[in-house]
């Protein structure tokens, strides 16, 4: 990609009033994307598709304010021109656990990203205008306006996610002590607003993430990343002795379907397999000691939808993934095909293989509502064998 494109993408970007706080991660061209043929709008896609990580540019302080706050931290990917990160403030309550504020700034502009760990109340629809959000990583929202003299602030997000909780809130709020800096400023434009709301994404502050990247510079997890960061297909070696370690019992007995289960899986399996061949052996339920995965077939050829549940706090999480060959990739996470229906295979933090069984539970439709955009963004259903769910 040339200089002169890079800085065409930048200048056209800043022009439209939103800027990706973008470092390296200019996507990678495959043969089809010509310099010349791109459109502001589509680097953006691929970067959004996962071609290439997300970076974030944060000056090292505020990384290191960033780290110290002690719960799982979301920052908006866009923010308006001008705009940037001027404090940081974290709380911490007995009752509800932590919270913090990232507050931005530029002009007479202003807004916040929250975060909590608890403690949400309802938020009063907004008599001058409620605007929808739909973030693929935290699910449905929304912003609420109200009219000018009602208390303050006038401009407030439904909390999204299921915990933490985030939201972007505009001038004048406080809460516990912290929003001194959002006083003597103005809200964003809902358009804004929804805009920043939508491009909120979890970082990973990992310590061997951050010890890879270079200095002033976070790097972000997009749920539609079909990328791994981990060892990838086992080798001859690794089969052998996982197989090995299978036959004697080593893994001990797994779950085993009943023979009605295994029949619609097969079936189902079979039907997925017609239209997408290479996802169909993954698709459906697979379950470990402490967590269950959830494999939901997409129309996208090797796309699927991915949702865990943590046996620890039961709850859901939601990613987009790829199925190529013998691998699905989600996240930093992969599943590798064994030759064996009943079993997969997965690596654990330090890459030893560990199995992955067949389980019959699937999440209600109602769970599911939070992770809709996602669903539909990557044109999965929300069918799963054995259960009866409204195909997208």
């Amino acid at each position: 990609m040339s200089h002169q494109f890079l800085s065409s993408l930048w200048a056209a970007t800043v022009s439209i009033g939103v800027f990706p706080a973008l470092v390296q991660a200019t996507p990678a061209l495959t043969h089809s994307d010509n310099p010349s043929d791109m459109t502001v709008r589509r680097s953006l896609q691929l970067v959004a598709q996962g071609r290439q990580p997300i970076y974030i540019q944060v000056p090292q302080p505020q990384i290191q304010e960033l780290r110290s706050l002690g719960m799982r931290v979301a920052m908006p990917m866009n923010v308006p021109s001008g705009m940037k990160l001027t404090s940081i403030a974290g709380r911490s309550d007995p009752r509800f656990g932590r919270g913090y504020l990232l507050i931005y700034r530029g002009g007479s502009k202003c807004f916040a990203v929250e975060g909590t760990s608890g403690g949400i109340g309802g938020v009063s629809a907004g008599t001058a205008g409620s605007f929808k959000v739909q973030n693929p990583a935290m699910g449905k929202g929304a912003i609420e306006v109200q009219k000018p003299g009602e208390p303050a602030p006038l401009l407030i997000g439904q909390w999204m996610s299921r915990g933490p909780f985030y939201r972007v809130v505009g001038a004048n709020y406080t809460r516990d002590g912290l929003g001194s800096d959002l006083a003597n400023c103005q809200d964003l434009s809902a358009k804004k607003a929804v805009a920043v709301s939508e491009s909120l994404r979890f970082l990973d502050l990992e310590p061997e993430t951050m010890a890879k990247l270079p200095p002033n510079t976070v790097q972000a997890l997009d749920p539609n990343s079909p990328t791994s960061a981990g060892k990838g297909y086992p080798s001859n070696q690794e089969l052998t002795q996982f197989k090995r370690n299978l036959k004697s019992g080593a893994y001990g007995k797994g779950t085993s379907l009943a023979a009605i289960d295994r029949t619609q899986r097969q079936a189902f399996q079979a039907t997925i397999a017609k239209s997408n061949p290479t996802i169909a052996k993954f698709v459906g339920a697979w379950s470990t000691g402490d967590r269950v995965y959830y494999v939901y077939p997409s129309k996208v050829k090797s796309r699927v939808c991915v949702v865990t549940n943590s046996g620890n706090n039961g709850k859901l999480e939601f990613s987009n993934g790829t199925a190529l060959s013998r691998e699905l990739s989600y996240q930093s996470n992969g599943m590798y095909w064994v030759d064996q229906t009943d079993v997969l295979a997965s690596r654990d933090a330090g890459g030893t293989l560990y199995p992955i069984f067949p389980a019959s539970s699937a999440p209600s439709l109602s769970a599911l509502a939070d992770f809709d955009y996602g669903f539909r963004n990557a044109d999965c259903s929300t069918q799963l064998p054995g259960m009866v769910g409204a195909a997208r």
